[in-house]
């Protein structure tokens, strides 16, 4: 292994490179696909990656053990020293992350580094998660090994504790190892980097990382538990989670032959570890920014006390806003579908999103509060979409709570040419989908507290609850988002065969409000917005597997 320097001004990241060893073959426990779990590219036709290795705090190249060697069986290593890390000289002031990860994105740049594969360990994830953020272009494969830092123990004290916990459990070599780095830093310039940690948002970073991401952890790591590391993939896009028994958060200094299996076959297009269930990622979700029973309790109260003043709001609305009937007509319009008991103004900041984002906003009047059958308001809607004609980029539905199963059961009598519009609906009305949000697919068991027929539709016996959850041809047209912590629908909204988002807010009326959710309707509707819904083939009317977290 040698060594050679980056500079930019006065920081500097000391490279230690060890060269593909062609003739070791691929570590032990992986196939010639690279595969620790699933399909992956023929490596023939593949370029070997370049694997860079990105230390957590006060650690440096040398904390990585022998998990270079390990992975220079199948690529390239390099191994950073951070500024003031290793033998990396300490600049004039500490980097927060996002300078961190835009130097070592300079790095990959000047380099011209090929097919790279970063690979950050605690507060190095938080650089690697913030460099695949902010320069999409770099990457394509990140691995995110014990992720810090938990938000709910986003504190000095708490942070220190959690470490004392886990070096407890420490491996003795890889304790004195870390220990050694620590003293080579300096106490006082690894407590100035720890700010940094603190100050970053990964939960507001990995909404926006596009890359294929593996998030790793230790079995037994008291640094980062386990609901926050599935928080960190729940958060990605296209993330998978796996965990390396018997160890801590120490897991990438010592004995890391399982550890590189994994990096291995992620590098190499396979898919190792396993996709979060939806009740998963929610109920780690819900435990990352939940809090305890008060907190949970107060976010139930403030969900209320949203409803309540919005449905107030509904009494003296006007008219829509004028702007809403200006957009681009490259892009489609926006339907928008109330929740039961709710008037088009409750939905106005989700509108307003949407048409800020380019969209025209359309109001269908005569739904009034919402309550009829959800049959019944489906066709109601559907003949009056047919009455005018479809703008050239089509439609798409966006919804709220019972507005969700309106826009299913709309969507199902188009494919199936069964509602008033007949075999044309299609073509007439042109629904490419609907982006729902806290929408009871699977009914709401809270449905039983009130004696309203309109709200006991929602219980999970309904003829239409059932019949909506059996009937499944539409579903990959649908993004179903939701929050943490939903009062109303505990059973989830998540939609077996649909695009599921989870977004780090609580409420089942307060999501609609939330700058997260609103983020993410602009997205659902811009990944809706190419295709024209398929007709129903014979083969495809298998019911939906339940969804019950």
């Amino acid at each position: 292994m040698h060594a050679r320097t980056f500079r930019r001004g006065d920081r500097t990241i000391v490279i230690h490179e060890t060269a593909l060893v062609v003739d070791a073959g691929v570590p032990a426990g992986v196939d010639a696909r690279g595969d620790a779990g699933g399909e992956a590219s023929d490596p023939a036709s593949t370029p070997p990656p370049t694997y860079v290795l990105v230390h957590g705090l006060g650690m440096a190249a040398e904390y990585w053990g022998d998990l270079g060697e390990r992975l220079s069986a199948s690529g390239r290593v390099l191994a950073l020293d951070l500024p003031g890390f290793g033998e990396s000289p300490e600049p004039t002031r500490v980097l927060t992350v996002p300078e961190t990860a835009d130097l070592v994105a300079e790095l990959l740049r000047t380099d011209r580094i090929a097919h790279p594969v970063l690979v950050g360990h605690s507060m190095g994830a938080q650089v690697v998660a913030d460099l695949a953020a902010r320069h999409p272009e770099l990457v394509e494969r990140i691995v995110l090994i014990g992720p810090s830092v938990n938000p709910r123990e986003r504190s000095r004290r708490r942070q220190t504790a959690r470490l004392l916990q886990d070096v407890a459990i420490m491996d003795p070599i890889a304790f004195a190892r870390g220990a050694g780095a620590m003293a080579e830093a300096g106490l006082p310039w690894v407590l100035a980097n720890l700010r940094p940690a603190l100050e970053h948002r990964l939960e507001r970073v990995m909404p926006h990382v596009r890359a294929e991401v593996l998030v790793v952890r230790g079995e037994d790591d008291r640094v980062v538990p386990r609901f926050w590391a599935e928080a960190v993939a729940s958060l990605a896009p296209h993330a998978r989670y796996d965990e390396v028994p018997g160890r801590g958060h120490e897991v990438v200094a010592r004995d890391t032959r399982g550890l590189a299996e994994l990096v291995v076959a992620h590098a190499r297009g396979g898919h190792p570890g396993r996709l979060l269930a939806p009740y998963e990622r929610r109920i780690a979700l819900s435990r990352s920014f939940g809090g305890g029973t008060t907190t949970r309790a107060g976010w139930v109260l403030r969900d209320y006390g949203y409803g309540i003043r919005w449905r107030l709001a509904q009494l003296v609305a006007g008219a829509p806003p004028e702007r809403w009937r200006d957009g681009d007509p490259a892009l489609p319009d926006i339907v928008l579908v109330p929740g039961v008991h709710e008037h088009w103004s409750f939905l106005t900041g989700l509108a307003d999103a949407l048409n800020r984002a380019g969209h025209r906003i359309t109001i269908v009047h005569g739904l009034g509060m919402n309550r009829r059958p959800v049959p019944d308001t489906s066709r109601r809607l559907q003949r009056a979409l047919a009455r005018v004609a479809a703008p050239p980029a089509g439609r798409v539905i966006v919804a709220h709570s019972k507005g969700g199963l309106i826009a299913k059961h709309l969507l199902t009598d188009v494919v199936r040419g069964s509602g008033p519009v007949g075999a044309s609906a299609d073509e007439r009305l042109d629904v490419r989908g609907a982006v729902t949000l806290a929408s009871p697919y699977a009914g709401s068991l809270r449905a039983r507290w009130f004696l309203d027929p309109s709200m006991r539709a929602f219980l999970p016996t309904d003829a239409t609850i059932v019949e909506l959850q059996r009937d499944a041809e539409v579903n990959s047209r649908i993004v179903s988002i939701f929050g943490t912590l939903d009062a109303h629908v505990t059973e989830g909204s998540a939609l077996a065969g649909a695009t599921n988002v989870i977004v780090p807010a609580a409420g089942h009326f307060r999501l609609t409000g939330s700058a997260a959710a609103h983020r993410a309707a602009v997205e659902g509707v811009a990944a809706l917005a190419g295709g024209r819904l398929a007709p129903l083939a014979p083969s495809s009317t298998a019911p939906a597997e339940p969804v019950t977290p």
